[in-house]
């Protein structure tokens, strides 16, 4: 079987910075213990549980806000993680008085500023993202003009507004289903500024995928079952390369049985995979 490794795939920039912010806050003893993560750094369960074996503490249990969660803090030092926080979160973080050190990608942060400009000039925003997703939550508290907008069948049914409207989104969503999103509301509020705000690591892993899939049987996209970017690949293979797709956290769910009668196999991986988790996968697949 013939395995074509995706280039690029894996840890992006955002994630990479991340995750050495957590590694300077360990390393530094001048921050107050013990060191907490609101939320995961990045949405990968091994890179968390190496972070928890060395003493951090991680906030994250579902259907709780960063919000909630910071209510279980009262000492030490809080890391905003790579998706970052609304402004609800920083007021109480000040109000506690606890140190913080902000991970936020700067491409998340860029759409934070993007909604707080237009917001205070009165511009409601039409925001396209993941209903739950710790992202979304941050982008959602920055002002009550931010509207979610989470499918497109919702788009009919959103009101009638004659005032500013600024369409945008959550910085990991696939660029294929975006698309007809934003050409809906377009349509419905011919006013609309848009803002297409996914990042340049989530749009080039894609567009590398579908381009390595034109010479593939199958897909193996590795990354964490809560990785909304890692999802955005595997729909993407499945729905626009039209080829058998297999999502996994890492070699331990791979078969032999999986692939047979495949000849050929692209092998990717979500922007919060460690890269030796991916290179395992490859290893494996080429032994096969």
């Amino acid at each position: 079987m013939k395995v074509i490794p995706v280039v690029p795939r894996g840890y992006c920039h955002g994630v990479v910075r991340a995750i050495r912010t957590l590694e300077r806050v360990l390393a530094d003893p001048s921050f107050p213990r013990p060191i907490h993560l609101l939320g995961r750094i990045v949405h990968n369960e091994f890179v968390v549980d190496s972070f928890r074996q060395r003493g951090v503490l991680c906030w994250d249990e579902p259907g709780k806000t960063r919000l909630e969660l910071l209510e279980n803090i009262e000492t030490g030092t809080v890391v905003i993680t790579a998706h970052g926080v609304g402004n609800d979160v920083w007021d109480l973080i000040r109000q506690k008085k606890l140190i913080s050190v902000d991970a936020t990608c700067p491409d998340v942060y860029r759409t934070h500023e993007l909604i707080k400009d237009r917001t205070t000039r009165g511009i409601k925003i039409l925001y396209i993202g993941k209903k739950d997703h710790p992202e979304t939550e941050g982008a959602l508290s920055l002002s009550p003009l931010v509207c979610l907008v989470e499918r497109g069948e919702e788009i009919p049914f959103l009101p009638e507004m004659s005032d500013p409207v600024c369409i945008t989104n959550q910085t990991t969503l696939s660029i294929r289903e975006i698309g007809p999103m934003i050409e809906a509301l377009r349509s419905r509020y011919p006013q609309a500024e848009v803002a297409d705000e996914i990042c340049p690591a989530t749009r080039s892993r894609q567009e590398a995928l579908l381009a390595a899939n034109r010479h593939a049987e199958a897909c193996v996209v590795v990354g964490d079952p809560r990785s909304n970017n890692t999802a955005s690949l595997a729909r993407l293979s499945e729905t626009e390369s039209r080829i058998r797709t297999f999502r996994i956290a890492s070699v331990a769910d791979l078969r032999a049985e999986m692939f047979h009668g495949i000849g050929s196999v692209t092998v990717t991986s979500g922007a919060s995979t460690p890269p030796e988790i991916t290179q395992a996968v490859i290893a494996w697949l080429q032994a096969l």
